[in-house]
């Protein structure tokens, strides 16, 4: 058998996965591509796999995998993965559909998909969605105060004075990258970000350079938040 979902005593899941399903195989690929360069094939890479692992999900039930599980994990890593990859090119609506799938298979969320899903929510207009989400989106994330201060401001029309006052004293790395006429890709952010403490603003320019999207088609709350 290729496949195999074996039940843990906590109430998870590990993929036990051969040929097709060897997940730990496919990311290796990936980052074997992405280290080369070769993007464009590693996003392609990576949806095949994401494919695989839709298809061997059972449809009426959501599927925890434990995290401590190699296969497993590589699994929840090319799921997240591969919404970035969507995320980035705009499509909103495949990224919604595999983070919610994401929460699915690690309710832990251990890559904090919680707040891009946000984002795509508010983008999408919603609302239910989002309000059903809200309750994940605590102060202590810059991620998760921006979407909600955006969440405001796209149903409002103005801009939450109490969320942005949080925004600007607990997050002011993202508040000023928000702000910034330019977010280069250099050699100095790469250096930092790859670096074992990153600063608090590579950090932030590492979010807006994945954000990006948003903020070219919505730049409206950009305008807004620098007043």
């Amino acid at each position: 058998m290729e496949l195999q979902f074996n039940p843990t005593s906590d109430q998870m899941f590990e993929l036990e996965g051969r040929g097709k399903y060897n997940f730990l195989r496919h990311k290796e690929r990936v980052d074997s591509l992405v280290a080369e360069g070769r993007y464009m094939e590693a996003c392609e890479a990576r949806y095949e796999a994401f494919q695989l692992l839709a298809e061997a999900l059972p449809e009426d039930e959501p599927m925890p995998l434990r995290w401590e599980h190699a296969n497993s994990r590589a699994a929840v890593s090319i799921l997240y993965g591969s919404a970035v990859d969507h995320f980035r090119i705009g499509d909103l609506e495949m990224a919604m559909a595999q983070l919610e799938m994401l929460l699915d298979c690690d309710p832990e969320d251990h890559f904090e998909g919680v707040n891009l899903l946000a984002l795509c929510y508010v983008a999408m207009e919603e609302w239910e969605l989002f309000d059903d989400l809200v309750i994940d989106l605590t102060d202590k994330s810059a991620e998760a105060v921006i979407a909600r201060l955006w969440a405001a401001y796209r149903s409002e029309g103005e801009v939450d004075k109490a969320l942005l006052s949080l925004l600007k004293s607990r997050h002011k790395a993202y508040y000023e990258e928000l702000c910034l006429e330019e977010h280069p890709d250099d050699e100095a952010f790469r250096r930092d970000i790859a670096s074992e403490r990153p600063s608090q603003c590579a950090e932030a320019r590492e979010w807006w350079l994945l954000t990006e999207p948003l903020w070219s088609e919505f730049s409206e709350f950009i305008d807004a938040l620098k007043g």
